[in-house]
């Protein structure tokens, strides 16, 4: 019954100790820790970090290890990545994210027209570094080719389907400072909040078909059968959804229509995106339901009617996608338990009606996890859909 309750991840899960401190001293608990990793996931590669010899990756001081093994390190991270997702059964990989910083100053820093403009608290203790848009925008030749080789990477790694993922044009112009597309009208002598609000319209536009478009297209060529598009800002500005759409549709403009376009929602308030969603060509949206009720609602054990009122609209504006359903609180510790989530996909399931259309993923990338809570929380998330799918076997 693999055809309903397709399983996945988000995208992100936490770079260990080892692959961010790549120019750190020897250290023998990061040692200890990779080699534990290694042999729980099976990953063969854990003799490169670490070996009787004394040769391995880990076991030279950064300031010595060159280039090329530094990114051996990051490889073999992302291979454990991927190797957590297949063993905990996923129908859908990606590598993590962990070639990667941070999903918008990634992305910033491959394009051209964006300056650094300082580091911001996003969440929890996480941050990143904002940019200025200073002149106009183009994706990187490199960025293209990185995308390609890391899509490619995985694929060569996992027999699994392959989903690479990439942070949307609409975030990555409400993450920035619109400096360049802002000016241009102020040189036609617009007003301020007239000024801004065209300029970040263009700069949307701008960043869905020079950044966005050429990356999404590559790897479609690469062979790519799902593309997923990361929009956690796109309910910022309510009244901008059809701004939102547009920007998502020219990202994937000129795709096949055998490829999947999937967006990932988060932390919005999606209501503000009907009815123009209706107009967006996605085919699926991973969206996050667990924690999205209000806190007075919100029960880690129950189903809330009130955090699933999203799928409603759907339902209700007949919209023929896929829901990728967040069943995984990727803010807690707490380890939802398999029963949790069948409950939380025969509730979706009933409200939709199909549960070919139901997808399974956490709320979010699970960044914020600790590796053994996120293994765990993924775990029971594909022994919950098992207890859902036995229910129509």
């Amino acid at each position: 019954m693999k055809s309903i309750f397709l399983t996945q991840e988000i995208g992100s899960i936490q770079r260990p100790i080892w692959r961010q401190k790549l120019d750190a001293p020897v250290n023998e608990n990061w040692i200890h820790e990779a080699i534990a990793w290694g042999e729980r996931l099976n990953v063969e590669e854990r003799f490169k970090l670490a070996n009787a010899e004394k040769t391995g990756l880990l076991q030279k001081h950064g300031s010595e290890r060159t280039i090329e093994e530094k990114q051996q390190i990051i490889e073999i991270a992302s291979i454990y990545v991927i190797r957590m997702f297949e063993t905990a059964g996923l129908d859908r990989v990606f590598n993590g994210e962990q070639p990667r910083t941070e999903m918008y100053d990634f992305l910033a820093k491959q394009t051209q027209g964006i300056e650094t403009a300082g580091t911001l608290n996003s969440f929890d203790a996480n941050y990143f570094t904002k940019g200025i848009v200073a002149s106009p925008l183009a994706i990187q030749q490199s960025a293209i080719d990185f995308f390609a080789k890391e899509f490619n990477f995985v694929k060569k790694h996992s027999s699994k389907i392959v989903k690479p993922c990439l942070t949307g044009a609409y975030t990555m112009t409400d993450w920035s400072y619109i400096e360049y597309h802002r000016q241009q009208y102020e040189h036609k002598k617009e007003p301020a909040l007239i000024a801004l609000q065209k300029g970040r319209r263009d700069a949307v536009l701008d960043f869905s078909e020079y950044v966005l478009r050429p990356i999404v297209q590559n790897l479609a060529h690469q062979g790519a059968t799902v593309i997923q598009i990361d929009e956690p800002a796109a309910a910022t500005n309510e009244h901008e959804a059809d701004l939102f759409v547009e920007s998502v549709n020219q990202s994937f403009q000129g795709i096949s229509s055998n490829i999947e376009k999937a967006v990932h929602l988060c932390y919005s308030n999606y209501s503000s995106l009907f009815p123009a969603l209706t107009e967006c060509s996605a085919d699926s949206y991973l969206i996050e339901f667990t924690n999205h009720a209000s806190p007075v609602h919100f029960k880690p054990n129950d189903v809330s009617p009130e955090t699933y009122r999203a799928l409603e609209l759907f339902k209700e504006y007949k919209m023929d996608v896929s829901i990728g359903l967040g069943v995984i609180d990727i803010h807690s510790d707490a380890i939802e338990t398999p029963e949790v989530i069948r409950d939380r996909l025969l509730y979706a399931e009933k409200l939709l009606g199909s549960p070919e259309k139901i997808q399974v993923n956490p709320d979010c990338g699970l960044r914020t996890r600790r590796w053994d809570i996120a293994f765990a929380k993924l775990c029971n998330m594909v022994k919950g859909t098992e207890l859902a799918r036995a229910e129509w076997s």
